[in-house]
């Protein structure tokens, strides 16, 4: 991985991959996953958690590719959910299946985000840009303090990341300068397809996240949302 200079006085906006970045999804899914194996008879030597993951990336995947209409992120995280009871050998049709209703609402975020999204609001625009259905996106900064001026749902234009059109739908929304846009994530495949659309990129390290390649070049590296903040924050100081 190869780091990119940068000058926090080139930087005027904040986009942030919500999802993983800004919410902690892993550990909602595995105790849902558990609740749900056990309501809807699944074999416990089955691996319900990795058929329900891989079965939801493969619809988005296909939506992405125009091989499957766009269906909201909720109805796929539910149909793809049913899929893997029935895969694994338990009722599709359980009552457990509610479990999964408003999963993508329940995400607690990561401790650094509620101070370190406020923090740069002071100097900055702050975004997020998220497969998240709005509703959800809503219901999340409500419940985790999360400061940002806006939330952008890819679902507006009927995708998903990595879709390009779900990277320039956030360019032409908010008329950023990517080239004075910070594109935040803790997943190498969003800022390598931000980065294909000239913004900036920020690797947010986060428990249980792809890792970045040898050949990943980002502009910076951090540990947490405070710790962006702070090496942001250097442009107000100045001031």
């Amino acid at each position: 991985m190869e780091l990119i200079p940068l000058d926090p006085d080139q930087v005027d906006a904040v986009v942030f991959d919500v999802i993983g970045t800004l919410v902690d999804e892993d550990a909602t899914w595995a105790s849902v996953a558990d609740r749900l194996a056990v309501g809807a008879g699944v074999d416990p030597t089955a691996d319900l958690l990795t058929s329900w993951v891989d079965t939801l990336e493969r619809h988005m995947s296909a939506v992405v590719a125009g091989d499957a209409p766009w269906r909201p992120h909720r109805q796929l995280v539910g149909d793809s959910a049913r899929e893997a009871v029935a895969s694994t050998g338990g009722d599709p049709t359980s009552a457990a299946l509610d479990l999964v209703a408003d999963l993508d609402s329940d995400y607690p975020a990561w401790p650094d985000v509620a101070p370190g999204t406020a923090a740069l609001r002071r100097s900055r625009l702050v975004v997020g840009v998220s497969n998240g259905d709005l509703d959800a996106l809503a219901r999340l900064a409500h419940r985790n303090a999360i400061s940002w001026d806006l939330a952008l749902s890819t679902g507006a234009v009927a995708t998903f990341k990595p879709d390009p059109a779900a990277y320039r739908y956030a360019i032409d929304a908010l008329r950023l300068d990517p080239a004075r846009t910070l594109f935040a994530a803790a997943h190498p495949w969003d800022l390598r397809a931000a980065a294909e659309h000239g913004f900036r990129t920020a690797y947010v390290a986060r428990p249980g996240a792809e890792r970045p390649s040898q050949d990943d070049r980002f502009d910076v590296v951090v540990d947490d949302v405070s710790a962006l903040a702070d090496l942001l924050g250097r442009r107000a100081e100045r001031r």
